[in-house]
């Protein structure tokens, strides 16, 4: 049996296919989540980190680990097997998975009775799946500790209502649930687990089309488009190569452009960024057809109400609706180094880039930003920055083989 699990950070796809050797994993999962006591809501914070929700789990009533709400994963997965031996879990099987991005597999585990408990909910009886090792290293594109990713066995539960305004979660009971007139609704298809949404997308002033996209809480991107899979659909003449992200086995490259508009209803978004992988690098689900994905990017704009059990999807306009998409015009990609993840190092420069003509190199370490020092810069603040108005004046002090670099550069529009 083979069950697609979808991860994606920062602007970015991360995608594997998991292989199971046994039919019945899914089928273990017949005890998940519960409100505690009597209650019929619960409301959770959370953290937006690269448009990724991540949210506190306490796991075997031990310790608090953070873990990313991603709509388009399946089985509850904690994504390297040291934070599980630290929790005591224990093992029953053994599965394989295979990466995008080059073959090979890689090791993973299946563990069952595990308990999982957030404010107001908790779970007894859970599987999940545990990675061998941490392949993903989302750590380091997010500037926080990840430890696990939680989907359908939430989503499948509860209505799970999403503010990106105020960063809060909002559970609730499906049999206590009544949408309210100023939300919009969408009919959704929950397709072997995930959410897939019609929309409209007008691709150019003369081509539209009605696309299948999968909503996903775990993608970065704003929009994801899969070329095979509509003739229509093809990379806008203006355009950028990029690394869109890595793979559990390599990297997945492609372009990214603007497509005229994204429409709910009778509202669209302008000019959304569309990210377009490489199929060398990149495959999309093949176990259904879909054009692909919108994102956190898109998906903040809004508050966004999931209900798997009538499904439907409800959505409402908040402040960010106004603002255009931008992106981040330097040309420069970060991660996150150290044990405390407090070392920020230029890991990706486009060629031809404002970054680029400035001789920045790989490696080299960030000292300050715009007179922020390295002490108070995220990753989260420096995207921010770099994802602004075009001609925005940015100078940056990086460290290299023991001596400092100033450099001054001006954001500067492609796409």
């Amino acid at each position: 049996m083979q069950i697609p699990l979808i991860i994606k950070y920062k602007k970015t796809i991360i995608t594997f296919f998991i292989l199971l050797c046994f039919v019945n994993f899914m089928n273990a999962q017949q005890i998940g989540f519960y409100f505690d006591g009597n209650q019929k809501r619960a409301r959770i914070p959370f953290e937006l980190h690269n448009n990724l929700i991540v949210i506190s789990v306490t796991i075997n009533g031990k310790y608090p680990l953070n873990f990313i709400v991603d709509s388009g994963v399946r089985p509850t997965v904690l994504i390297n097997k040291a934070f599980a031996d630290a929790l005591g879990i224990t093992y029953v099987r053994s599965i394989e998975l295979a990466g995008i991005g080059n073959s090979g597999t890689i090791d993973a585990l299946v563990s069952r009775e595990v308990s999982l408990s957030m404010p107001g909910v908790s779970s007894a009886g859970m599987t999940i799946l545990v990675l061998d090792q941490d392949f993903l290293q989302l750590e380091k594109h997010l500037g926080i500790h990840i430890h696990g990713l939680l989907g359908y066995d939430l989503f499948s539960r509860f209505i799970v209502k999403i503010d990106y305004k105020n960063q809060k979660i909002e559970l609730t009971d499906p049999q206590q649930f009544k949408a309210k007139k100023r939300y919009f609704p969408i009919d959704l298809e929950v397709v072997e687990s995930k959410p897939i949404a019609s929309l409209n997308l007008q691709l150019s002033a003369s081509e539209a089309i009605l696309a299948r996209l999968l909503v996903d809480t775990g993608a970065s991107n704003a929009l994801v488009l899969n070329e095979n899979s509509n003739a229509k659909i093809h990379v806008p003449e203006r355009n950028i190569s990029t690394v869109l992200g890595r793979g559990l086995l390599g990297e997945i490259n492609g372009k990214q452009g603007r497509i005229a508009a994204l429409w709910f209803g009778e509202k669209a978004l302008p000019d959304v960024i569309a990210s377009f992988p490489d199929e060398s690098t990149f495959s999309p689900d093949t176990d259904y057809q879909r054009n692909g994905s919108i994102g956190g990017e898109l998906l903040r704009k809004f508050t966004v109400i999931f209900n798997f059990v009538d499904k439907l999807m409800y959505i409402k306009p908040n402040a960010s609706w106004k603002y255009p998409f931008e992106y981040n015009m330097s040309g420069l990609e970060f991660s996150a180094e150290g044990k405390n993840l407090n070392q920020i190092v230029i890991s990706h420069i486009r060629e031809y880039s404002p970054a680029f003509e400035c001789g920045f190199q790989n490696g080299d370490l960030v000292v300050q930003m715009n007179g922020i020092s390295d002490k108070n810069l995220t990753l989260t603040k420096i995207y921010s920055n770099l994802n602004q108005r075009a001609g925005k004046k940015i100078t940056l002090t990086v460290q290299r083989d023991g001596k400092y670099y100033v450099k001054t550069f001006r954001l500067k529009p492609v796409i």
